[in-house]
């Protein structure tokens, strides 16, 4: 939840996959192929553009289930996304949302770390 123009987490959720104490497996392999758009570039080497999807949060905002960006992609990945960077520049996101903080829980390093832990290839060769 923000006021600042981007929706967003400001922690990460309890179940949020970016969490190294997260439950492993909880979402199918598909889901995190179909994400890995969000934090690396295309075929072409394009990285995600504004208006490119974001990894968002399966959660929602806790009290409207409006989407948000997940807390934990925009610490580990979303300075990768084009999208966040602009929003950051514009003043829509704080830099903070970016940065893990001192009471952040223990977050994978990287997506593919995220994605390999849950049993999913990080190739891009991989249908």
């Amino acid at each position: 939840m923000n006021d600042n123009g981007m929706p967003h987490r400001r922690y990460p959720c309890s179940e949020c996959p970016w969490q190294v104490k997260a439950e492993l497996g909880k979402f199918p392999p598909e889901r995190y192929e179909r994400l890995r758009s969000t934090c690396r570039p295309d075929a072409a080497g394009i990285p995600p553009l504004p208006g490119s999807p974001m990894f968002g949060c399966h959660v929602g905002d806790p009290g409207t289930g409006e989407d948000l960006a997940c807390a934990g992609w925009l610490a580990v990945e979303g300075h990768n996304h084009m999208g966040v960077r602009m929003a950051v520049i514009d003043g829509r996101l704080p830099m903070e949302a970016l940065d893990r903080g001192d009471n952040s829980p223990e977050l994978y390093e990287s997506y593919e770390a995220m994605a390999e832990a849950n049993g999913t290839s990080t190739r891009e060769d991989v249908p």
